[in-house]
């Protein structure tokens, strides 16, 4: 929880905008922490079991960050050794400095006081940073939450995150490309993993944990149990389905 980032930044005030301006100290704590990740080495023959992800999730205002739609929240929960750790989760508001729309007021039920008091996202960036380490992440389209949180990174430090990805998204499609859909909502049915919250980022972040366990189930039936093993099963499922 982020009990205190007045020091970190500032703001300059426009009529029905607001820009946020970081601090030096900030703009090196994340570019220092994008460094590290970059220099963690990563064991390709780990077994995927003993192997240790973060899985993430992110709301936002909408669909297009670069017209003009921002982060309100993100949520991960950790993967080590096979198991869920319920206690080693991230979750923050942000700030959006703009108006919620009222689809996604309804969809995640957020109130916009909480977010008016809630930090800017590169400090929550800051922290998510230092919750991911140099581990694996895993997202559920995660093409969508990382467009979002490298427009950010590249923003204010001129980089992207570093860390290893896994989409599940196009897991479940490589595990099984006939199947009449991948959306998220029909796996968790397909798979019987309990509903939590949806459109709420930790809660998607717990679930999608869930689904890719049942995913590390299925690809170690087919013999593929070390990173090496996924990565090799991964390019040969995109060149086949080119």
């Amino acid at each position: 929880m982020i009990t205190s980032f007045k020091k970190w930044i500032s703001y300059i005030l426009f009529d029905t905008k607001t820009k946020v301006t970081y601090s030096p100290e900030l703009l090196l704590g994340v570019s220092e922490w994008l460094e590290r990740s970059k220099t963690t080495f990563h064991n390709p023959s780990l077994p995927l079991k003993e192997s240790t992800f973060v899985v993430f999730d992110t709301e936002t205002t909408g669909f297009y960050p670069y017209a003009g739609d921002e982060l309100i929240s993100i949520g991960a929960i950790l993967i080590k050794n096979g198991e869920i750790q319920e206690h080693q989760v991230f979750h923050e508001w942000i700030n959006p400095y703009r108006s919620i729309p009222p689809i996604v007021r309804e969809l995640t039920q957020v109130k916009e006081e909480e977010l008016k008091e809630a930090p800017p996202a590169l400090v929550v960036l800051y922290q998510f940073l230092q919750f991911i380490e140099g581990h694996y992440i895993v997202a559920h389209c995660a093409d969508f939450d990382l467009n979002f949180i490298n427009l950010q990174l590249k923003k204010h430090v001129k980089t992207k995150l570093q860390n290893p990805i896994i989409d599940t998204l196009s897991l479940s499609y490589y595990l099984n490309p006939l199947q009449s859909s991948h959306d998220l909502d029909y796996l968790l049915d397909l798979h019987h993993i309990p509903l939590l919250r949806r459109h709420h980022a930790l809660d998607d972040a717990k679930m999608t944990a869930a689904l890719f366990i049942k995913f590390l189930e299925r690809l170690e039936k087919r013999g593929i149990t070390t990173m090496t093993g996924l990565d090799h099963f991964i390019r040969s499922m995109k060149i086949l389905h080119k």
